[in-house]
């Protein structure tokens, strides 16, 4: 979370008594500091405004936290003084690398968006192909997938994605519906490798504190999930992978998901990376709020057959650990828990 721009959006949502009123005053949507108040608190263990129908208040913790605030915006301002004109829009150019299924499913359908918005900014949009690729590229703004890497990089969580098991209907015919985890192990499965360079055939189930994993068998193995993604529309077998990858698939009717009475756990969260030298720069801050306006955006469209909220995912044991099969490294892990 970058916690000066919080909590400016903070000030200011105390300043002119809610949310929306703020987010007109810095030019964003209302998401973009809604959200990013309610990280502020979570980081800091308490409530910091009352919420109501008619704006916000302050708790008796948010005064003597907005005190402080107060004349940290100060020296903020000051800063901003020097960016640039006071209401000018920012200009330049700003290089964002992203990974390819963020690109195409997420973020470049809205683009047009931030470029209407913002006529003097040229965007530089690069295809990120693995963690390795942010230590060699240069960039403003990564937006990945998987969990966030141990670099020394600010993290703006965006969402959070939930693992389907999918197949397309026509693979369903010929070979039908699997109606329990186990079931999967007689079909055949489409594994491709993770950015963390493991091998994605070991499935986790979990259902009412009940977890099983199925090591999954494969005769397809890619380094690219897009490919894989099109090989299960094409029918060749079954797929899991993140919704938010898959969006145009499923409601097109390509894929159709099954087992939606389990959770399929390791489901990556989508963020994004900046340089803490850039926490100033105009530029890297509108497009980070038009990502979070993006991805709620995104939220609002995303349906959820079994009713379940999106659970957060925690970094998996495995990832960035094995550099082959998952398979291989949990059965290992699991013989020496023996």
């Amino acid at each position: 979370m970058d916690k000066l721009r919080a909590l400016h959006y903070f000030n200011l949502a105390v300043e002119t008594g809610s949310f929306a009123a703020a987010a007109r005053a810095l030019d964003v949507s209302t998401p973009a500091v809604t959200q990013l108040v309610a990280a502020l608190e979570r980081s800091l263990g308490t409530t910091l405004l009352r919420r109501t129908t008619r704006g916000v208040s302050l708790t008796s913790d948010g005064e003597r936290y907005h005190d402080v605030s107060r004349m940290v915006a100060a020296n903020l301002q000051d800063i901003e003084k020097q960016l640039g004109p006071v209401g000018a829009k920012p200009r330049g150019s700003l290089t964002v690398v992203m990974f390819g299924s963020i690109g195409q499913n997420c973020v470049m359908p809205r683009v047009w968006r931030f470029l209407a918005h913002f006529p003097d900014v040229t965007l530089f949009v690069k295809r990120l192909e693995s963690l390795e690729d942010i230590d060699r590229q240069e960039f403003d703004v990564a937006i990945m997938t998987g969990w966030p890497p141990d670099r020394d990089f600010v993290v703006l969580r965006l969402a959070q994605s939930r693992n389907m098991v999918c197949a397309s209907p026509t693979y369903w015919e010929r070979h039908g519906k699997p109606s329990e985890p186990e079931d999967l192990r007689n079909h055949h499965c489409l594994v491709f490798r993770s950015v963390g360079d493991a091998l994605l055939d070991s499935w986790t189930f979990e259902k009412n504190g009940e977890q099983r994993t199925i090591n999954v068998t494969s005769r397809l193995f890619s380094d690219s999930s897009s490919w894989a993604d099109e090989a299960a529309c094409a029918g060749a077998g079954v797929l899991r992978r993140a919704d938010l990858s898959l969006r145009r698939y499923l409601s097109a009717g390509l894929l159709v998901p099954v087992l939606t009475d389990w959770v399929a756990l390791d489901a990556p969260s989508h963020f994004a990376l900046y340089r803490p030298g850039q926490r100033q720069s105009k530029l890297v801050r509108v497009f980070l709020d038009f990502l979070v306006e993006v991805y709620a955006e995104i939220e609002r469209e995303r349906t959820d057959d079994s009713g379940r909220a999106v659970l957060q995912m925690a970094k998996p044991e495995w990832f960035g650990r094995t550099h082959g099969h998952q398979s291989t490294y949990v059965a290992h892990r699991r013989t020496i828990g023996k």
